[in-house]
């Protein structure tokens, strides 16, 4: 069986979890410590730190969050790439220390450093002169994204705000697009699956994935991440029961980055039952791959 939380007396009293939120590891506003201290505030039971691209958060956080009686999950967001488009996959409970894993994020974060270079190339052809030292800085030492390309913006006063890069420049639409290249949705399950962890499709009401969903399934997809704080009724209770009737757990997390975030940390409601039933499903998935 998949371990359960230690019991303990420090443990905060709602029994509560958050399974999505970001740290500077990635493009979060605060780091791990930081970000278990606000978990602790709030009274959280678990919480999942799934930094893109990157699974450090476990290793720095776990001793922290015992110490504040929060159950530290492993978690992770992979970006991976179907049709052109970013589709994330959160991955839970795997082993961190993950040979096929760990080799695999290597190359994602060099994929990200060409791609922000790319990018760079592209704005100096419009004016727009930005070091990728001057980019970097804003990581922190974390995985580079385009969010860090956006504050190198607003700091050298190209832009006004976040939203301005993105449409000026970042998005989809935007000037200096550089289209993303990486694991297609499949093979980050799998990769997921390797780890011995389990698969969930993040936000996927905000991502689109209607396309998508004949084949996950197969692919081996063990959750759909259902609450995020979109007030959009019908199409949640429609995206769960689709899932309910797959046999897949229905997670939610706030995808916390920071202040700026729509939802806070822990502000959801998510009961932990939600993280039973992620880790019950993952013992039926190990069961199959036997």
């Amino acid at each position: 069986m998949v371990p359960r939380g230690p019991k303990s007396a420090n443990r905060p009293p709602r029994d509560v979890v958050d399974l999505h939120c970001h740290s500077t590891l990635s493009d979060g506003q605060y780091d791990v410590e930081t970000l278990l201290d606000k978990a602790a505030e709030r009274q959280l039971r678990a919480l999942a730190i799934t930094d893109h691209d990157n699974l450090d958060s476990y290793a720095i956080g776990k001793d922290l969050a015992r110490e504040r009686g929060i159950e530290l999950i492993p978690g992770i967001e992979i970006s991976a790439v179907h049709e052109g488009r970013d589709i994330h996959v959160l991955g839970y409970c795997f082993d961190p220390t993950n040979l096929s894993l760990n080799l695999e994020l290597k190359e994602q974060h060099r994929r990200r450093k060409e791609r922000i270079r790319a990018i760079l190339k592209k704005l100096a052809g419009l004016g727009v002169e930005l070091t990728f030292e001057k980019v970097q800085s804003f990581s922190r030492g974390g995985v580079l994204g385009r969010p860090h390309v956006a504050q190198a913006l607003m700091a050298e006063e190209y832009v006004s705000s976040f939203s301005e890069a993105f449409q000026k420049y970042l998005g989809d639409e935007g000037a200096a697009f550089v289209e993303k290249r990486g694991l297609s949705v499949e093979e980050a399950i799998r990769l997921i699956h390797r780890a011995g962890g389990i698969a969930v499709l993040a936000h996927p009401l905000r991502t689109g994935v209607d396309d998508l969903l004949d084949k996950l399934p197969d692919w081996g997809l063990g959750g759909m991440e259902i609450v995020t704080g979109l007030k959009k009724a019908a199409a949640v209770r429609k995206l769960r029961d689709w899932a309910v009737d797959r046999g897949m757990a229905c997670t939610g997390g706030s995808d916390y980055h920071g202040d700026q975030s729509p939802c806070g940390l822990g502000t959801l409601s998510i009961p932990y039952r939600a993280l039973d039933d992620l880790r019950d499903k993952l013992e039926i998935q190990k069961t199959e791959w036997i």
